[in-house]
């Protein structure tokens, strides 16, 4: 007689939950993709040398918006968002979202501390702005400030007179393009040129606000970001940066280096691809390996030729 047979039943293996990208977030010096499903918060690090694989789809919708205490609150409409938008916020959560009405001088006061910073770009792009202190360096890191110093803390409306002050005087700008800083990472490192600006710069700022009711700090730490965003050499000669993501895709490769919101990942042979992170918030994410790229739209960028010039004189 045959043995009978007794299979065992394997299920197959259930795909990556679908989830809802809200973007990349900085933990104190440590940078990661930010995921929710309902209240659960989910972190993928981004560290140089991980791999970051994630296949979306689906329409892109408004990631809500967040409040000190309460945190993030889901958009009570489900709005929907433009694919191209780098905001990936309704008008009604913009509108209650704490950090933007900060950002927009739409807050007088909310009973905490803020820092005044300079922060340094590129030769001539000097930046003065505000962080609340309980944030310690993610506003910095986030914005990719290749160099920064604080030089004073204050509340909310003593550090927003200030940031004001400073910008009116020409000595710095409020704010900056995120295009004219990527751009600029081909000139660097200028970490003599760095150090240089911004302990000038601290100098002017402090004499004009001598007559602020603010905590000065007229010697803290300048930190220079040049090695840490992997930028000592530049950014790569040439690159394919996204454009656009289509309604699907996914995107794999390992994590070359995170640059505020950006981050170089070295694709399959060896290219070099520059996302914007603010175009994944708002998408259905799943860590999906399916390799390559698929809906990504890309531009090749080459560094100019000036920079690629020997000194003549």
């Amino acid at each position: 007689m045959e043995p009978t047979s007794n299979p065992v039943s394997v299920p197959a293996p259930s795909p990556a939950p679908d989830r809802l990208c809200t973007g990349l977030s900085w933990f104190e010096d440590r940078p990661a993709l930010t995921t929710v499903e309902g209240a659960d918060l989910r972190l993928k690090a981004l560290a140089p040398g991980t791999r970051l694989a994630l296949s979306w789809s689906g329409r892109r919708r408004c990631v809500g918006w967040t409040a000190p205490n309460t945190g993030r609150t889901a958009c009570a409409e489900d709005a929907e968002i433009g694919g191209a938008a780098t905001l990936a916020q309704c008008p009604a959560c913009q509108n209650r979202d704490h950090g933007l009405a900060v950002a927009r001088d739409r807050i007088t006061d909310d009973g905490r501390a803020y820092q005044l910073y300079l922060a340094w770009f590129a030769p001539g792009m000097l930046k003065v702005g505000i962080t609340g202190v309980h944030r310690g360096v993610a506003r910095l890191l986030e914005q990719g400030a290749i160099g920064y110093t604080v030089i004073a803390t204050g509340t909310l409306p003593a550090t927003r007179r200030a940031e004001l002050t400073v910008s009116a005087s020409g000595l710095a700008k409020e704010r900056y393009r995120s295009r004219a800083k990527v751009e600029a990472w081909w000139g660097l490192p200028e970490s003599d040129g760095l150090r240089s600006a911004l302990t000038q710069a601290r100098i002017k700022a402090l004499r004009i606000l001598a007559d602020h009711t603010l905590d000065a700090i007229p010697d803290g730490p300048l930190v220079d970001n040049t090695d840490f965003f992997g930028l000592g050499d530049g950014a790569p000669a040439t690159y394919h940066e996204v454009e656009a993501l289509d309604a699907s895709g996914s995107l794999s490769g390992e994590v070359r280096s995170v640059i505020g919101k950006h981050v170089f990942v070295t694709a399959e042979g060896g290219a070099q691809v520059l996302l914007d992170t603010r175009l994944l918030a708002g998408r259905h994410t799943a860590i999906a390996d399916a390799g390559g790229m698929v809906g990504v739209r890309t531009a090749e960028r080459r560094r100019p030729l000036l920079y690629d010039m020997p000194t003549l004189f």
